[in-house]
């Protein structure tokens, strides 16, 4: 089991932490790879984005990544000291359609499963990927 922790500064290039679970997958999870490691490196991607402009406003804001991943799975740890997710959002799944609003259905996709709570002041997101859920196996 791997584990790889980074603090990110909320801007909005998320590229390199894309080149960082990459690497991660490749050395602990070679089980996730195509379209199944391409879903989870776009559902993390929309996370940040979505913290980034709801969470933080639009502004910059610390944002905590923690990523294990195992021949059994990947959990990431995803924290933000940002406003509170609202309790009765809507997560619709994404179409192709229209524009805008989908990010939590596609998180919702993205992922085994997807936990978020509130807690001391931060919002924590947990994101799995549980291998025998891969449609690549």
């Amino acid at each position: 089991m791997r584990t790889h922790d980074f603090l990110v500064d909320g801007g909005v290039d998320f590229s390199h932490m894309d080149a960082r679970m990459i690497g991660l997958l490749a050395r602990s999870a070679g089980w996730l790879a195509g379209d199944d490691a391409h879903r989870a490196r776009l559902g993390l991607h929309e996370l940040l984005v979505n913290i980034r402009r709801h969470a933080y406003r639009g502004e910059d804001g610390p944002i905590s990544v923690a990523m294990t991943a195992s021949s059994a799975g990947l959990t990431v740890l995803v924290t933000d000291w940002g406003a509170t997710l609202p309790a009765d959002l809507d997560r619709p799944a994404p179409r192709l359609s229209e524009w805008g609003g989908y990010g939590l259905g596609i998180i919702d996709q993205a992922f085994s499963d997807v936990e978020y709570r509130r807690a001391c002041g931060r919002n924590e997101w947990v994101l799995s990927v549980h291998a025998a859920d891969v449609t690549g196996r």
